[in-house]
């Protein structure tokens, strides 16, 4: 067999692999990793959106704000439904998954509540962005610091989640501080970067390893 024809057959058969791999994640019930995944592309349509709805408000069909907010609400609780109804128990029960679900939950109802107006007038302006970065931040911490030895999580990918969260802390520090106008005016490209990348890494990582072994 030719180095060109080895190259091909052994394109194909890490094509197999990848594309049942990525299957597999997505079948109920899902592993930690399926949610993840899913994790992903909330985050790529949510952020995308609402960079859309910012950058074109006749586009938003209950306004900028209002429609941002009814976005990560209904996709909070889409991926609470696929969390309970799809996942195996061993996911619903782990405890970075629940500290993850409650975090989001106290975001989706502070901006509900900056929504309805029910915020102290002085606490309002931080009732939007500012709890998804929280949120972010410290789920990532909690993600890679927590049971530091279980070897399920590779010390690469813990690095990359703490390194994600010490970042998005330091940027919601600089959307408070100096830095307020820049973090403002590249707010949802920033929110998307940092949800994103992590979790990409982690999937990413893990489907080149299956891909190596083919």
């Amino acid at each position: 067999m030719s180095n060109s024809t080895a190259t091909v057959d052994r394109l194909r058969r890490s094509g197999v692999a990848l594309s049942r791999y990525f299957r597999r994640l997505l079948s109920p019930p899902m592993p930690g990793d399926g949610l993840l995944l899913v994790g992903f592309l909330e985050g790529v349509v949510g952020w995308g959106l609402s960079w859309l709805f910012a950058r074109n408000p006749a586009l938003a069909p209950l306004g900028p704000i209002r429609s941002i907010v009814v976005t990560w609400a209904v996709l909070t609780a889409g991926i609470i439904l696929v969390a309970v109804v799809y996942t195996a128990p061993t996911v619903r029960r782990n405890r970075v998954w629940l500290v993850w679900a409650g975090l989001n939950v106290a975001a989706t109802a502070v901006n509900l509540a900056a929504l309805a107006e029910l915020l102290p007038p002085g606490a309002a302006v931080y009732g939007y962005w500012h709890p998804w970065f929280a949120v972010i931040g410290v789920g990532y911490l909690v993600t890679g610091l927590y049971n530091w030895e279980n070897p399920q999580l590779r010390r690469q990918e813990r690095l990359v989640y703490v390194a994600s969260g010490v970042a998005t802390l330091g940027v919601l520090a600089a959307g408070v501080g100096p830095l307020s106008e820049f973090v403002l005016a590249n707010l949802f490209v920033l929110g998307g970067a940092v949800q994103l990348v992590p979790i990409g890494f982690d999937v990413l990582a893990d489907a080149a390893l299956i891909a190596r072994r083919q």
